[in-house]
């Protein structure tokens, strides 16, 4: 028997595939997540001084 016929079980395209969504899908998911978890809270507020009088 011969062992140079096997069936291709994964496309040949997939290591471009599991490259892009390794190197950029999941540090930008990671990114979004540290940033939700280690950000500000969201609750910036803006201090208003009043206008001096003329």
């Amino acid at each position: 028997m011969s062992d140079d016929k096997y069936d291709v079980i994964v496309p040949e395209s997939a290591a471009k595939w599991i490259g892009i969504v390794a190197g950029l899908l999941v540090p930008i998911f990671f990114g979004v997540v540290g940033a939700q978890i280690y950000g500000g809270d969201g609750n910036k507020t803006v201090q208003v001084y009043p206008l001096p009088e003329e």
